[in-house]
Formats: C-alpha cells, sequence, structure tokens
C-alpha cells in the first residue's frame, strides 16, 4: 500500500471544488489586475488574524521575510544576540544572519522544542521560540523577549504573550497557497506601522520614501489561494489530531519506539517519534512503499554554514539524539486510517524481525 508524504495534487486537484473556486477568484482578478497588494491581500490579512486571534496581520513573502522584517521593526542589529534552539530549518537561523545579529544556541526537550527552563532571557535580547513540528512552546517570560517561528503551527493556540509571530505559506504547510507566501500577526500597532512599510520598500505611498525598506509582498494572487485554504484549517487540524493520535495509539507498545509528551497545543505540521536504528526503519518504510522522512538529520550548530560560530559535537547533546533518532511519518488531512494502520503495522513487523 503506498502511503504519501505530499497531498497537494489531492489538494489541489483541477477537478476538486477549491480549486474552482480559486481559479473563478484569480479570473475576477485577472479583470482588475490588482496583483500587487490588491484588495484580496486585505480581506486574506483580515481573516488571518481572525484565525490566529490576533490584533493585526499583515502578508509577506514568505516565512523567511516573515522573522526577518519582525527583527528590522525592532531594530536588530549586529549589537544584539538571539536564542533559538539547533533543531529549525535553516531559515530561522538564517533570518537571523541577514537581519545582522548573533544567533545562540539552547538546547531542546523531550517534546523537541527549546527547553524554556534553562533559558535566561536577561542574557540576550531577543528569543525566537520555534513551534516544532507544530507544537506550541509555552513560556513564563515578558513578551518583550519573545518572537514565535510559528512557520510550522497555524491553526494553534497560543496562550504565552510575544511582540510577534511569524507563518509560512509553504505549499507543505496547514495552510498553503500556491509558492512562497508568509504572515506576520501582532497585537502591537506600532510595530504594524512599522512592517507595513518595510514589506513595500519604506514607501508610505508611492511617492513617499519613508524609511529604507525591502521588497516583501504576499501577492494578490497567493492571497486568493490563502482565502480559501483558510476556510478548510480547522476541517484540516481536527483531521491531522485525529491521524496523530491513531499513530500514538498504534506505536504506544512498542519500546523501540519513544512518543514525545502530548501537553499544550499541536497541529502536527510533523508527526514525529524518535526510534531505534533509525536508518534502517526509513529505509525499510521506503521499500514498501511509505515515504516517511528525517527533519533534520544534522543539526544546525554542526552545519558548514555555521562553522564559524566554533561549535562541535556533544554542545547541544538532545539536539543531537533528536537529529540521529527521530523520523517524521505521513501525517496530512487525506490518509485513510487504514494507510495509518499499514505504517503502523510495517514498524511492528520491522521490530518484530530484529
Amino acid at each position: 500500500m503506498r502511503v504519501p508524504y505530499t497531498y497537494l495534487t489531492t489538494e489541489f486537484h483541477p477537478g476538486s471544488r477549491m480549486s474552482r473556486d480559486i481559479m473563478s477568484d484569480i479570473a475576477q482578478e485577472l479583470r482588475q489586475g490588482h496583483f500587487t497588494l490588491g484588495e484580496k491581500v486585505k480581506e486574506f490579512e483580515a481573516a488571518f488574524a481572525n484565525a490566529c486571534d490576533a490584533r493585526y496581520a499583515i502578508g509577506v513573502g514568505n516565512g523567511t521575510d516573515a522573522l526577518f522584517l519582525i527583527m528590522k521593526a525592532l531594530d536588530i542589529d549586529a549589537s544584539h544576540t538571539v536564542v533559538v534552539p539547533p533543531n529549525t530549518f535553516v531559515a530561522t537561523v538564517g533570518a537571523i544572519l541577514a537581519a545582522g545579529a548573533r544567533p545562540v544556541f539552547a538546547d531542546i526537550g523531550d517534546d523537541f522544542n527549546i527547553n524554556v527552563e534553562k533559558l535566561d532571557p536577561g542574557k540576550h535580547f531577543l528569543i525566537i521560540l520555534v513551534d516544532w513540528g507544530g507544537k506550541v512552546v509555552e513560556h513564563p517570560f515578558s513578551w518583550i523577549d519573545v518572537i514565535y517561528d510559528s512557520c510550522q503551527s497555524i491553526g494553534a493556540a497560543h496562550k504565552s504573550p510575544s511582540i510577534a509571530r511569524a507563518y509560512s505559506l509553504h505549499p507543505l504547510k496547514n495552510v498553503n497557497v500556491w509558492g512562497d507566501g508568509g504572515v506576520i500577526t501582532t497585537d502591537n500597532e506600532e510595530i504594524i506601522k512599522d512592517l507595513l512599510l518595510l514589506r513595500d520598500h519604506g514607501l508610505s505611498d508611492r511617492d513617499t520614501w519613508v524609511v529604507p525598506g525591502y521588497n516583501s509582498r504576499l501577492d494578490t494572487i497567493q492571497a486568493i489561494v490563502g482565502l480559501h485554504v483558510l476556510q478548510d484549517m480547522d476541517r484540516v487540524t481536527e483531521r491531522r489530531r485525529a491521524n496523530a493520535a491513531q499513530y500514538d495509539n498504534g506505536l504506544a507498545s512498542l519500546e523501540q519506539v519513544r512518543i514525545p509528551p502530548r501537553t499544550g497545543e499541536h497541529v502536527y505540521h510533523l508527526y514525529q517519534v524518535e526510534v531505534e536504528r533509525r536508518d534502517d526503519l526509513l529505509r525499510f518504510l521506503q521499500a514498501h512503499e511509505i515515504e516517511a522522512k528525517v527533519h533534520y538529520p544534522t543539526p544546525l550548530h554542526l552545519q558548514p554554514a555555521l562553522k564559524f560560530m566554533g561549535h562541535k559535537p556533544g554542545d547541544f547533546p538532545r539536539a543531537e539524539a533528536f537529529a540521529r533518532d527521530h523520523i517524521s511519518l505521513p501525517i496530512h488531512q487525506y490518509l485513510r486510517k487504514e494507510q495509518i494502520d499499514y505504517v503502523v503495522e510495517s514498524i511492528h513487523d520491522f521490530y518484530k524481525g530484529g
């Protein structure tokens, strides 16, 4: 039985109702020609803010730009350190470096998120909390200390305060578009004013250049796609949580599989467990047409691009153990119950076979 990891050709099949509705709205936009910051962008921003329980939302080019622009709005520069976990996608640290700041790594806990109990915000200017895999990081800090990389947690409720949150609309995210896109949410009126300038070259209008800025606008066409997908967010979240529960129940009896603590909000952009003989299991599953993956085999502090930071193996042992042992199983909303059962049975078969 084939169990695919990706699902885009199903979600956006040309014959689906969603795709027909999207194409109809795009055709209407073709008649108007408002391809840059059109009314649909404003409509999407309002809908996204409402869905994420935020006062403001602003569409930008991608999730990386969302992080970068938040830091620029906060005047982050080379004098600042920004704390981040080592087990995130390269874009999180890439945005810190692009903003001119210095990344500082902190190890993770058994839930695969940064271990907030070991953080001291007084030592650093800013902490980026990464909602890894879709699980929200809760924290005890002041809102002024924290921004969120929520690129994997669209649809999750955040109880802890933050200055702003960055989201990605990449095609493989739970709320996605037909290319790149990103969103920033915040409750702070001053920050949103700065972000509106920064995403559009620093222009307050076509002829008034207020500050040097950047070109990171969410395309109107992508906003149209996002509006339709956003309407399906609650169903997608419910389905992914149900799939995760089915996996948890099926794998709980295996001593070779460690399921992380299931506390707090989780929308399961990724379903990850730690396993014995990970690479052997990965090959076994792929040979049985189960498209399991690894996100990611090398933690950032050991990547060649960050050699200048001087880290070595053993500096962040929990993150390194996670990189060595975890596996990502298909979790998307189009999986059937029997497909998940097949994955679970295959993992049991692997460990029974020795």
